[in-house]
């Protein structure tokens, strides 16, 4: 059985394609594959700025024209939609990701799937503009996806799986990530968006793709 990485931040809407693309590519490739799951920070250091959504972070302390937004915002809108995603990036909220990226962790260690726990985190900053950096709100995914409320207090409350998320981003680093969702296959290392052909293509072992 051979196993594809791949790693993703929660605030990152291309990763959520990746994993929807990847999933797709999985279908398409006749060998079994086990995907591991990873986390990467887009900022390790928390957001820079104070502004309350990506967006107004983006105009105000980015130097993000408002007319290169908009083009932005709607290539983001148009590829999600290709995949089946509704990501409206001018309500997503400017968070720290690591406590999402922990209650994500805790799921998965208590049985839920990966695909699961990862696609509500997603969709929760990236589609319902849920705030994932407060504790209520994440209290309120965790149950839902069948977690004890407590438990989630207590993750929350705590530093637990704190240092397996910045073991997960430290080595994406040292292979040199600089883009994600990025995916590595056999020592071999794709960064940013990727078609479904593309990773296909690269869990076939095809020597074009680079």
């Amino acid at each position: 059985m051979s196993a594809i990485t791949v790693w993703g931040d929660i605030r990152c809407p291309w990763c959520w394609m990746g994993r929807r693309r990847l999933a797709a590519a999985l279908e398409r490739v006749e060998r079994e594959v086990t995907v591991v799951h990873r986390s990467f920070l887009l900022e390790p250091e928390g957001p820079q700025s104070r502004d309350r959504t990506v967006r107004t972070a983006a105009l105000n302390s980015w130097g993000v024209s408002a007319e290169r937004w908009e083009a932005t915002r709607l290539r983001v809108a148009d590829a999600g939609r290709a995949d089946g995603l509704a990501i409206d990036m001018d309500g997503v909220l400017s968070i720290d990701s690591r406590p999402a990226h922990r209650l994500v962790k805790l799921a998965v260690a208590r049985g839920i799937t990966p695909d699961r726990a990862w696609d509500r985190a997603f969709s929760g900053h990236l589609e319902r503009h849920e705030d994932l950096a407060d504790p209520a709100t994440l209290r309120g995914i965790g149950t839902e996806l069948g977690l004890d409320g407590s438990e989630v207090d207590s993750l929350l409350g705590s530093d637990r799986y704190a240092d397996e998320v910045e073991d997960d981003h430290r080595a994406a680093v040292a292979l040199g990530v600089g883009a994600v969702p990025a995916f590595l296959y056999e020592e071999r290392l794709l960064s940013g968006a990727r078609s479904v052909d593309e990773l296909v293509d690269l869990l076939n072992g095809a020597e074009a793709v680079r």
